[in-house]
Order: C-alpha cells, then sequence, then structure tokens
C-alpha cells in the first residue's frame, strides 16, 4: 500500500472514531439533517435522470425528502475503495454505504399467508461491509408466518438481475428502496441500526446517484422490516 494511500484510511478511521462519539454524532446528525432541509428548499436539479427524479418524487409521497439528500458521484466510483467512496460523500465511515439486494425464495410455493410472511421475493437492505446470511433469512421470514411452514420452503437466493430490474425499476448499483415498481418486502439489517451516527447511504435509482438520510426516518416512513439477517464480512 503506498503512502498516499495510507494517509487516507488513516484519516478516514480518525474521523470514524470521532464521530462514534455520542456527542458529535448527534452534531453531525443535526448537521445533516439542517443541510438536507436547505437543499430539499430548491427545486431538484434539471440534470437529474428521470430515475432520479423518481426517488425524489417517493421521498416527497413519503414526507421525508426534507431529511434526504441525493450525491452526484463519479462515474468510475465504483472502482474506488470503500473508505475513498465515503470520503468523497462526507460519509462517517465505509460502514454507512448500503445497498438494496433482492433476494427470491427458490422454494416458494403458493402464498396462504400475509404478503410479508411469504413472498417470493424480498428486498434487502444491507451495508457493503456486511454480507447477507441466506439461513438466517430464511429463518426470520418463516417465523413472520409463525413457523407454520416446513422450512424446506425457504430458501433465499439472489434474484436474477433482470427480475431485480422489473421488481425495482433501477439497474444494479442504483437500487432504492423508495418507488420501486413493485410492491416488494424490504428488510433492513438490523446492524444498520447500530450504526453512529445514525445515517446511511444507498443507491438513488441511478449508477452515479446516491440517497443518505436518517436511518430511523426510513424506518419510520417505510414501515420496513428490521431484522438480524447479515454477517460482517472482512475486505483485503
Amino acid at each position: 500500500m503506498d503512502e498516499p494511500t495510507e494517509t487516507l484510511l488513516r484519516i478516514g478511521r480518525d474521523i470514524s472514531q470521532l464521530l462514534a462519539s455520542s456527542h458529535t454524532s448527534s452534531l453531525y446528525t443535526l448537521f445533516f439533517i439542517d443541510q438536507a432541509a436547505r437543499e430539499s428548499s430548491e427545486s431538484p436539479h434539471a440534470s437529474w435522470p428521470k430515475v432520479v427524479t423518481r426517488v425524489y418524487n417517493g421521498l416527497r409521497a413519503l414526507d421525508i425528502q426534507q431529511h434526504a439528500r441525493i450525491y452526484h458521484v463519479d462515474p468510475t466510483y465504483y472502482s474506488w475503495p470503500l473508505y475513498e467512496r465515503a470520503l468523497c460523500m462526507k460519509a462517517p465511515s465505509p460502514a454507512h454505504l448500503c445497498k438494496l439486494v433482492v433476494l427470491e425464495n427458490k422454494h416458494w410455493r403458493t402464498p396462504t399467508e400475509t404478503h410479508k410472511s411469504n413472498a417470493q421475493y424480498y428486498a434487502v437492505l444491507v451495508q457493503y461491509m456486511q454480507t447477507i446470511d441466506t439461513k438466517a433469512l430464511a429463518v426470520y421470514v418463516r417465523a413472520l408466518g409463525g413457523n407454520t411452514m416446513a422450512s424446506r420452503h425457504f430458501k433465499f437466493r439472489l434474484a436474477d438481475p433482470q427480475v431485480s430490474k422489473e421488481l425495482t425499476g433501477y439497474d444494479k448499483n442504483g437500487v432504492s428502496p423508495v418507488a420501486m415498481t413493485h410492491n416488494v418486502p424490504v428488510i433492513m439489517s438490523t446492524s444498520i441500526t447500530q450504526l453512529q451516527p445514525p445515517v446511511f447511504w444507498l443507491g438513488a435509482g441511478h449508477v452515479d446517484y446516491k440517497l443518505a438520510l436518517p436511518v430511523q426516518t426510513f424506518i419510520d416512513a417505510t414501515q420496513c422490516m428490521v431484522a438480524p439477517v447479515s454477517q460482517p464480512v472482512t475486505f483485503d
């Protein structure tokens, strides 16, 4: 690792540690909300792609646009390491960067229960520094239905990319849980609720745009489910 990279990593770690304290976390969150409110009072940028405008309108429908911020990132963003992506958007740490992944229950059968407890597809919000635990997801979804169905009916795998696009209306690396084209149940990994400061970043409909908002604001507005469905991963 070269010296500039080591320096950036050290700076990133120092910032993360500083913002993790209760006092600075609160200050950061207040600053974030203030900036979001200022930006929401302005008209959406004329150069936004239509899908980003769709996400923004979805935020307005949920009445949370005043708490959200949309970032335009460099086209080479996904070639950067996580710490550099976090720094470019002034995110507190790489752990605050999240994504929405659509999973399919490969052993799904015709529903006999409520939509959330026996859906063929689920959209899971997970950090880039975590991996989805499909077994834990199966246990959680089965429990939603009171464990009335045999465990053999639950086997989750990544949905086909084209299916994911059809269900959400968004392409890879731009997938957002806001204004999806179909009502796919959303499950947020519990680890996201433990972030300090409690703000998270995710897709804004287009690969070059990202959305950030307070975790609890999103949960309250969408009534998404929250469950321990991920595990930490190690990056080189």
